[in-house]
């Protein structure tokens, strides 16, 4: 895609996100858009799906809703993108299943997790809550599929193979865990863990 023609759709994207007149829902779908220099671009609610970012600078961009499935991120530079929206859903999901986390992370670590599905051993953020539940994901108590939240269109760009040291998107996830349970751990009173 040519610089130009991507700084329109960016432009026009941004209005849209503000709800400014002429603005357009930028559907970035399978574009290639390796090597892009999209530092700042609010890119919250865009379709991304397919999209190759191979070594695209994404610093400073808000990814918020970004639609990723299937999106190659490899060598992206993420690096002061805000991504506080897909963070904060991912910890309300967290919230919901703390008992679940463990295994959670054991499946994202162990390249057991595919955003794609909600069910099988290999599953998405819910799919694999409800696993170590051992039930189906359609009987998860206060967890509910929504392909349209934003830690579930994030996860999208997690596929069954991908570990934190494989996938950007699995590593920031894998950190995002980490940062809740040792906020967790530190929150929980020391006589309360025996």
């Amino acid at each position: 895609m040519k610089r130009e023609e991507l700084q329109a759709i960016v432009a026009a994207h941004a209005k849209w996100v503000t709800g400014e007149g002429g603005g357009v829902r930028a559907d970035l779908t399978g574009a290639n858009l390796g090597g892009a220099y999209l530092t700042g671009a609010n890119l919250g609610g865009a379709y991304l799906t397919g999209a190759d970012l191979t070594g695209a600078y994404l610093g400073g961009a808000n990814l918020g809703g970004a639609y990723l499935g299937g999106a190659n991120l490899t060598g992206a530079d993420l690096t002061g993108a805000n991504l506080r929206v897909i963070r904060d859903d991912v910890r309300a999901l967290l919230d919901a299943a703390p008992a679940e986390v463990p295994a959670l992370m054991e499946a994202l670590r162990g390249g057991r997790f595919d955003g794609t599905l909600y069910e099988g051993d290999c599953a998405c953020l819910v799919g694999t809550l409800a696993n170590a539940r051992h039930k189906d994901y359609r009987d998860l108590k206060g967890l509910r599929p929504d392909a349209s939240r934003p830690a579930e269109r994030w996860a999208l760009a997690i596929g069954q193979g991908d570990t934190p040291e494989t996938n950007q998107v699995a590593a920031i996830t894998a950190g995002w865990i980490e940062e809740w349970q040792a906020e967790r751990a530190a929150a929980t009173p020391p006589e309360a863990v025996s």
